[in-house]
């Protein structure tokens, strides 16, 4: 009987206890580049969701970068006062994955992105005039020159984190070992 305790104790610390980012963000400078980005964590099952202030002058870029262990869904929705902010995101290797300008209320950016793959990835923080929607699916980095916003933010993330197969096979193994009678 304890070894099938210890196994589904085991299964069951594997595929819950994970460590997840999550909760509330100051964006420092210098973050004006992705070498130089803000890390705000690394996301595992089952997600969760960070906020981040932040505050861009004329001229400047923030930066933030963060890790999913596994593929999730994520949605960045950007919300402040008056300015017009653009948003990026990018894979580590610097190729621009998705952007927005004006998708949400206003002029502040979102963006949804349904099944990205685990890995590295940035968020870039800009204002209107940086760099535009013909960057994705290139390496046009938002570099803070072209804009003339002074923007107080708030940027918010969220993470949906989906296990792998496997990690859900040995939480079903676990299951049934509990269940197993004995004899």
């Amino acid at each position: 009987m304890m070894f099938t305790k210890t196994i589904v104790t085991a299964a069951f610390a594997a595929v819950s206890c994970s460590a997840s980012a999550g909760g509330f963000f100051i964006e420092s400078e210098d973050n004006n580049s992705m070498a130089n980005a803000n890390d705000i964590g690394m996301f595992d099952i089952p997600g969760g969701s960070i906020a981040i202030e932040g505050l861009i002058s004329e001229g400047d870029v923030d930066w933030f970068t963060f890790s999913l262990s596994n593929t999730a869904s994520l949605s960045f929705f950007a919300a402040f006062g008056t300015g017009d902010g653009i948003m990026q995101i990018v894979s580590a290797g610097g190729d621009v994955i998705a952007f927005d300008d004006d998708s949400s209320v206003g002029f502040m950016p979102a963006i949804q992105i349904d099944s990205l793959s685990a890995g590295s990835y940035y968020i870039g923080f800009s204002g209107f005039g940086d760099v535009g929607a013909s960057s994705v699916d290139t390496d046009e980095l938002a570099d803070g020159l072209g804009h003339m916003e002074s923007i107080a933010y708030k940027l918010n993330v969220g993470f949906s984190v989906v296990p792998a197969p496997s990690a859900m096979a040995l939480l079903g193994m676990g299951g049934m070992v509990a269940t197993r009678r004995r004899r």
